[in-house]
């Protein structure tokens, strides 16, 4: 089994019920270039899910 690091946490805030926490361990090493493809691949990730949801949600 792999070992966890433990997270770099650098935000906290909360979207209704739920506690976000923001770690940077993956992105620490990373150039503004690569942080933005991975924010881009987040972003397009998130889109398609609440898209789902609004789809099944109306059907």
């Amino acid at each position: 089994m792999k070992h966890m690091e433990e997270p770099h946490i650098v935000q906290e805030f909360n979207i209704g019920n739920t506690r976000v926490k923001i770690a940077d361990n993956y992105c620490a090493d990373k150039t503004p270039g690569d942080v933005q493809k991975v924010l881009e691949k987040m972003a397009r990730t998130a889109q398609e899910h609440f898209t789902a949801e609004a789809y099944r949600e109306l059907h």
